[in-house]
C-alpha cells in the first residue's frame, strides 16, 4: 500500500509538471521554497522591469480611454445667449477705427484670418463689424453724410453702376449675438446658404473656398468657432450654431509619445531575445499562459511558416472591438445625425480621431492578414482530414469579415458610400425568387429611407459582431482541440524541440507590440476617409451612384459588373468562387503527413493552383479598375 501511494505521488507529480502545475514532491518544495527566499538576482530585476513597463504601458492606454470618455464640454455648455457679445450702445461721434480692417490675433487659422478680409470688404457694412446687423447705432460710424443707406446716390433707386439697391423694407439681420443664426442648425448649412445666396445682390460671386473662410469668420463672430480650426465638408456639420465648441486639443503629442513606449518595449523584447538567456527564473503562469499548452512543438511557432496571421487577426479584433465600443458612446444611428456623430468623434472628441482610424486601419489590416491566413493554410496543405470543419469555419469568419467592413462602411452616411448603399444592396434584388425579401432584410424597406441606418447598425453591431465572436471562439477551440498548427507527427519531424508557453506568449506579446505601434503610426498620419454629409433625398442619390467607387476589397465586384449581367456578375460569380473555395478540403487530393510544416507540398499541387489563381484574378481586376481610363 506504501508502495501503491508512492507510485501514486510520483505520478500526480509528473502529471503536475506535463500541464505546467507547480512540483508537489518534497524536495521539489524544498527547491521552489529556496528560489522564494533567495536574495533578488538580476534575472528577477529584469522580470520586474518588464512588469513595471507592461504596467506604465496598461496606465497609459486607460488615462487615452478615460480622456476619451470625458463628455464633450459642448453638449452640456450653455447656449450662445450666455457668450454671446452685447449690443454696443450708439456712438454719437464717427469712429473710424471701426471700419479698419479688423485685426485677427496670430493664434486663429489662415481660414479665419482671409475670412476676416472678406466679411470687411463685403458683409461688413450691411451687417455691422460685430455682426450687429444694419442698425441705427452701426449707421452712425459712417459719419452724417453716410448714414441714409437708402437715400438717392447710395443704394437708391437711382445709385451708381458699381452699387446696388437696398430696398427700405430690406432688413439686413444681425450675425452675430444671442438668438442669431437659428435658423441654420451648422456650419455646413449656413456655409451652403452664403455660397448659395451671398452677396444677396450678386449671389454665387463667392467660391466654395471663400465661403468657408467667411462662414469660419462668422462664427467667430457668433463665439461658437474654436481658434486654429478649419472648416471643411468633413467637419462642419460638428460646429453647431448655437453652441460653444470647446478648443479642440492636439492629440499627436501623446499618441506619438505612446507609439515611441510601444516601440521602446519592442526593441527591449527582441533585445532580450536576442541574448537566448536559457536560464530564466521560474515564472507562475498568469492567465494569458493558461491559454497556451504548457509547451508546443517548436515548428508550430515557426514565423516562416505560420506568418504570425493567426494571432494578429485575434489582435487586430480586440483592437476593433475596444474602438467599437468606445465610438458608440458618441456614434447616433439616425439618417440625420449619423454623418454629423462621425464628425463630432473626429473633430472635437479628445483622441476621437485616433479612435477612429484605429478602427479603420484595424479593419482593413483584419481583411489583409485573414485573407493571407487563408492562403497559408492552403498552400501549406493544412485543411486535411479532421481540420477540415475547422477550415470551413475560418472560410465563413472571412464572409463575416465581409459584410463587417461593408456594413461599417454604410455607416458613415457620407457621400463615400453611394456604390455601397445603392449599387452593392441592389445586387441582393437581382437573386431570384428571394432577392425582394433579402432587400427589405438588409436595407429595410424597398429603397434606402430613414430606416436605412438603424437597420445596418443592427446588423453591425448585433448580428455580425455576435455571430463573428461565436465562430471565432470556435474557430480557437477547433485549433486547440485539432493540436495546434498543422506539423507532422512526432516520429516524422526532423526536429522535436518544444516552446514553453512562456516563451510563446513573449514572441505573441511582441508582434502585438509591433503591430499596434504601426497601427499608431498609420491612424496619426493617414487618417481614415470621411466625406460630406448625405442630405439629398434618396432618390437624388442614385443619380451619381454609377460614378461612386466601392470600397477597396469589392472593386474586383465593380469591375465584374461592368461585364454584363449584374446577377451573374456581380452575384453568381463570387457565391461559385466561395463554393470552389469551400469545397477544397473533400474533393482533391489532401497532403500527406510527412510534407505538414513547410510550404507547397506535393499532395495538394492543384488546390494551391486554384487558390493562387484565384487570388491573382481579384488583384488584377482590382488593379485595372483602379488604372484610369482615357477617352478616345
Amino acid at each position: 500500500m506504501f508502495k501503491l501511494f508512492q507510485s501514486g505521488r510520483k505520478s500526480t507529480s509528473r502529471n503536475c509538471r506535463r500541464h505546467g502545475g507547480y512540483p508537489r514532491s518534497a524536495n521539489e518544495v524544498r527547491k521552489s521554497d529556496h528560489l522564494i527566499n533567495m536574495a533578488p538576482t538580476s534575472k528577477h530585476k529584469n522580470y520586474r522591469a518588464r512588469r513595471q513597463l507592461l504596467l506604465a504601458i496598461c496606465i497609459a492606454i486607460f488615462l487615452l480611454m478615460v480622456n476619451l470618455l470625458v463628455p464633450l464640454r459642448a453638449q452640456a455648455s450653455s447656449q450662445i445667449q450666455s457668450t454671446s457679445t452685447p449690443t454696443a450702445q450708439p456712438t454719437p461721434t464717427f469712429d473710424l477705427q471701426r471700419l479698419e480692417k479688423p485685426v485677427i490675433a496670430s493664434n486663429n487659422s489662415e481660414q479665419l484670418k482671409k475670412g476676416a478680409e472678406i466679411y470687411w470688404g463685403v458683409c461688413m457694412a450691411c451687417h455691422g463689424d460685430i455682426g450687429q446687423g444694419l442698425t441705427d447705432e452701426w449707421r452712425d460710424a459712417f459719419g452724417t453724410e453716410d448714414r441714409n443707406c437708402w437715400q438717392s446716390g447710395c443704394h437708391g433707386p437711382d445709385h451708381p453702376p458699381q452699387g446696388f439697391l437696398i430696398p427700405k423694407d430690406k432688413v439686413i439681420p444681425a450675425v452675430a449675438g444671442s438668438s442669431k443664426l437659428t435658423r441654420f442648425n451648422n456650419a455646413q448649412e449656413l456655409h451652403d446658404f452664403i455660397l448659395a445666396n451671398m452677396p444677396w445682390w450678386d449671389p454665387g460671386q463667392l467660391t466654395d473656398e471663400k465661403a468657408w473662410q467667411v462662414t469660419s469668420y462668422i462664427l467667430s463672430l457668433h463665439k461658437v468657432m474654436p481658434k486654429a480650426f478649419d472648416l471643411t465638408d468633413t467637419n462642419a456639420s460638428a460646429i453647431r450654431t448655437q453652441y460653444a465648441v470647446p478648443q479642440p486639443s492636439d492629440d499627436r503629442p501623446a499618441v506619438l509619445t505612446l507609439t515611441g513606449i510601444l516601440a521602446l518595449a519592442a526593441i527591449g523584447m527582441i533585445a532580450q531575445d536576442l541574448r537566448k538567456n536559457k536560464n530564466r527564473v521560474a515564472e507562475r503562469p498568469n492567465f494569458f499562459h493558461h491559454l497556451h499548452p504548457p509547451t508546443i512543438p517548436a515548428l508550430q511557432a515557426r514565423f516562416r511558416y505560420t506568418l504570425g496571421a493567426g494571432g494578429l487577426a485575434v489582435f487586430l479584433c480586440l483592437i476593433l472591438l475596444v474602438t467599437g465600443i468606445l465610438e458608440m458612446f458618441y456614434y447616433i444611428p439616425t439618417p440625420e445625425h449619423a454623418a454629423v456623430s462621425v464628425e463630432v468623434i473626429t473633430s472635437l472628441v479628445p483622441f476621437g480621431a485616433l479612435t477612429r482610424n484605429l478602427h479603420f486601419w484595424s479593419a482593413q489590416a483584419l481583411m489583409i492578414v485573414v485573407s493571407i491566413h487563408l492562403l497559408r493554410v492552403v498552400l501549406t496543405g493544412a485543411y486535411a482530414r479532421h481540420r477540415r470543419l475547422n477550415y470551413l469555419i475560418g472560410l465563413g469568419m472571412l464572409v463575416l469579415i465581409l459584410l463587417l467592413d461593408f456594413t461599417g462602411y454604410v455607416l458613415r452616411w457620407d457621400e463615400g458610400i453611394r456604390w455601397a448603399l445603392i449599387v452593392g444592396t441592389n445586387l441582393l434584388k437581382t437573386i431570384p425568387w428571394v432577392g425582394d425579401w433579402l432587400y427589405r432584410l438588409a436595407v429595410g424597406g424597398p429603397e434606402p429611407a430613414l430606416s436605412s441606418v438603424e437597420r445596418f447598425y443592427t446588423w453591425h453591431i448585433f448580428v455580425l459582431t455576435l455571430t463573428m465572436i461565436i465562430l471565432g471562439a470556435w474557430h480557437i477551440f477547433r485549433v486547440r482541440r485539432d493540436g495546434g498548427v498543422a506539423v507532422p507527427p512526432p516520429d516524422q519531424r526532423k526536429d522535436n524541440a518544444r516552446l514553453s508557453r512562456f516563451d510563446l506568449v513573449r514572441r505573441e506579446v511582441l508582434v502585438m507590440v509591433i503591430a499596434g505601434v504601426f497601427l499608431l503610426f498609420i491612424s496619426v498620419f493617414f487618417p481614415a476617409p470621411l466625406e460630406r454629409p448625405i442630405t439629398q433625398a434618396t432618390v437624388d442619390m442614385g443619380v451619381n451612384a454609377h460614378n461612386a467607387r466601392a470600397p477597396w476589397f469589392f472593386l474586383w465586384v465593380q469591375q465584374l459588373l461592368k461585364l454584363g449581367d449584374p446577377f451573374f456578375w456581380g452575384v453568381a460569380l463570387p457565391v461559385i468562387l466561395l463554393i470552389v473555395l469551400a469545397i477544397l478540403p473533400y474533393t482533391l487530393p489532401q497532403t500527406n503527413e510527412n510534407e505538414l510544416g513547410r510550404w507547397f507540398p506535393r499532395g495538394n499541387r492543384l488546390a494551391q493552383i486554384i487558390v493562387i489563381l484565384i487570388t491573382l484574378a481579384v488583384i488584377i481586376l482590382t488593379i485595372i479598375f483602379l488604372i484610369p481610363t482615357t477617352q478616345l
